[in-house]
């Protein structure tokens, strides 16, 4: 074989070679990106590229939608049928896995500059002041070119040259899935089948929650780290965000969504409290759903040590609707007359939980048979 025709078949081999990983990663689509361009792609789930999705969702057909809800996995458990409670809005849940603020802000210039919104409803989830950015963890983390300003026809192109592993992994996945609802929300249907199979074991705690409250018991004796830098870029981009709605006359309102007791104390201290001293100032008024009640000491209100239930979500509109719980403490509305009351009691409470944990080394968790469980509606039994 001369040179010439072993340089032409090398090409050919590299041609076809490359052409074949296109095709593949094309067709087996493992991130869901390639489904996604049309926004009517209704079967992916938290797996797939869903930031992609929920973005080209809103470029098709943000005429359904008088308003969004940006936030992280946890606003998930909003429904939207139960948010139009608070306005008579039609919402899109636009949740992101792994919530940061660089998608928060990104969504929301997309949404104010090409759709026609009426309103903003951002929740925020506490975990964003560990990180500005969340891209550094994969893929699906990534904030979408349409949103970001990158290049659209650079991402298409990396899509197609993912490692083929995940494709493989895709074909050979007989596992159910559980796609995202039409309108965003997230499918917790394998969670409530969880809690169903396991409620009143010791195996629900351990399984879902007790590894990691036990890395947070560490924070009750040594303290939270100060995270003032990542919390001055968060607050930098709630106030590009506030003044993006302001510029484009759409309402904007902030709240802090519920959090499990065991995930609480991973964040409790200072610098949660100047977090929420600046959000309070940029947003005025500011629900608080992130407090020291009995809701959050009964782990079966949550499906893991970061998400809560439908239930809890709902339960959360109604008191920003103007229909308090029935559960003592459970929201408390932040403003720049009691903020400063809040962070006090919050304070004393963190104290009481250092003293049980120093003598039982746990907290005082609640049960299935306490009053504390709201009961399950939606899947549960």
């Amino acid at each position: 074989m001369t040179t010439k025709k072993w340089c032409i078949g090398f090409i050919c081999i590299i041609a076809a070679s490359l052409l074949a990983i296109m095709g593949i990663n094309y067709f087996v689509d493992p991130y869901g990106y390639f489904r996604s361009q049309g926004g009517d792609c209704y079967e992916l789930d938290e797996d797939d590229y869903l930031r992609e999705q929920k973005a080209q969702h809103i470029k098709h057909f943000s005429d359904r939608y008088d308003a969004y809800l940006i936030g992280g996995s946890k606003a998930g458990a909003l429904r939207t049928e139960k948010l139009k409670e608070l306005d008579g809005y039609n919402y899109y849940n636009c949740w992101v896995m792994s919530g940061n603020f660089q998608d928060y802000e990104a969504y929301t210039k997309y949404i104010v500059e090409h759709a026609e919104p009426k309103k903003i409803l951002l929740q925020i989830s506490t975990s964003e002041i560990k990180q500005f950015d969340r891209e550094s963890r994969g893929a699906i983390y990534e904030t979408p070119a349409m949103l970001s300003g990158g290049s659209k026809i650079s991402e298409y192109v990396s899509f197609l040259f993912k490692n083929l592993k995940l494709s493989y992994e895709k074909l050979t996945d007989d596992s159910e899935r559980y796609p995202c609802l039409e309108t965003g929300e997230r499918n917790l249907t394998k969670y409530y089948n969880y809690y169903n199979e396991n409620k009143g074991t010791d195996e629900y705690y351990n399984f879902l929650m007790k590894k990691k409250v036990d890395q947070f018991y560490e924070n009750l004796e040594s303290g939270t780290p100060d995270k003032s830098a990542v919390i001055s870029e968060c607050i930098a981009s709630l106030k590009r965000m506030k003044e993006m709605c302001d510029e484009h006359q759409v309402e904007f309102q902030v709240f802090f969504g519920s959090v499990f007791s065991g995930q609480m104390i991973g964040y409790e201290g200072d610098s949660l409290y100047d977090f929420m001293r600046q959000v309070v100032q940029v947003a005025g008024d500011t629900w608080f759903f992130n407090t020291f009640n009995d809701v959050a000491m009964n782990p079966y209100n949550y499906y893991d040590i970061a998400h809560y239930y439908y239930e809890i979500g709902d339960m959360m509109i109604d008191t920003m609707a103007g229909h308090p719980s029935q559960y003592y403490n459970f929201g408390i509305l932040l403003n720049a007359d009691n903020i400063e009351q809040e962070i006090a009691r919050r304070r004393t409470y963190l104290n009481e939980w250092k003293d049980y944990y120093a003598k039982h080394g746990t907290l005082p968790f609640q049960g299935i048979e306490d009053s504390s469980l709201v009961p399950k509606v939606y899947g549960g039994h």
